[in-house]
């Protein structure tokens, strides 16, 4: 295998991958570790398999199985997610996958299918370089904090943007698919420190008034958002995108007119959670 550095921060190019062959539990590893180091990995990988897809996935941990409807699934392949941006599927606004589940994924892996003809790049942010560079004062502030995260405030974010969704944001609200998570969380196989809020599902910091949760929180989103903890990704057609849930968020470029279709396995620790609840 040979890794060469994309981003000064994170991102990394594998190569050497022979996927009309088996692969090994040795291979994998290697792209395990080289994905830790690195926070996001990319592999060219036209001729990959759904099978050899979910392969890889399952280092990370379970296969999950469609967690929301917010995107479409293959019938046949129940934890493969299929993003078509035909249907209007689309990803553009900074998040992890699913914060508003007790146990989020911890890994994405995405398959190209389709480029439009322009555009459509991927933007990846480390969200545990931006907690790095936070000053002691302030990782002091935040340790033992935690936040709401709310599956209705990404429907409330798009009604306020004049997308008709009222009615399914009041359906998620009853549901109520929320869960608090710490502010600061560590990695369960780095260690790092990471930033573990976001601008799509968290709702508000617990424990302080609602001008001091207001602040906190803009000020958090702004500085992650630093152009130095960023890197954005220029997909090649057939290639394969790994990225750390724990420790990145993503963001999904729309800036495109033809259309795009990628292929989604998520791994997580556990599904018992969610198992059976019809998300809106």
């Amino acid at each position: 295998m040979k890794i060469t550095k994309l981003g000064g921060l994170l991102g990394a190019r594998i190569e050497g991958i022979d996927f009309s062959q088996s692969l090994s539990d040795t291979l994998i590893e290697q792209i395990a570790n080289t994905l830790f180091e690195h926070q996001v990995v990319c592999i060219a990988a036209e001729h990959m398999s759904t099978e050899q897809h979910a392969r890889i996935a399952r280092r990370f941990g379970e296969l999950e199985h469609n967690a929301t409807d917010q995107f479409g699934v293959d019938e046949n392949v129940p934890y493969l997610t299929v993003i078509d941006s035909e249907k209007g599927d689309r990803a553009d606004s900074w998040h992890c996958d699913e914060t508003f589940l007790e146990h989020p994924p911890l890994v994405n892996l995405l398959h190209c299918k389709l480029l439009p003809d322009a555009g459509g790049d991927t933007a990846f942010m480390s969200a545990a370089a931006a907690y790095d560079a936070l000053s002691d004062k302030m990782k002091t502030l935040l340790e033992g904090l935690t936040a709401v995260h709310d599956y209705g405030h990404l429907y409330e974010l798009g009604w306020r943007s004049g997308i008709p969704l009222a009615e399914m944001m009041g359906d998620v609200l009853v549901k109520g698919l929320l869960h608090s998570h710490p502010v600061v969380r560590e990695h369960r196989e780095t260690g790092r420190k990471w930033l573990s809020v976001n601008a799509t599902y968290t709702r508000h910091i617990e424990g302080l008034t609602p001008i001091e949760a207001d602040a906190i929180l803009r000020l958090l989103l702004a500085h992650m958002q630093k152009p130095e903890f960023c890197y954005r990704h220029a997909w090649q057609p057939g290639e394969l995108l790994i990225w750390d849930q724990q420790a990145v968020q993503h963001y999904a470029v729309q800036d495109f007119t033809s259309r795009r279709v990628m292929h989604r396995i998520s791994a997580l620790a556990t599904t018992e959670t969610y198992k059976g609840v019809k998300l809106a």
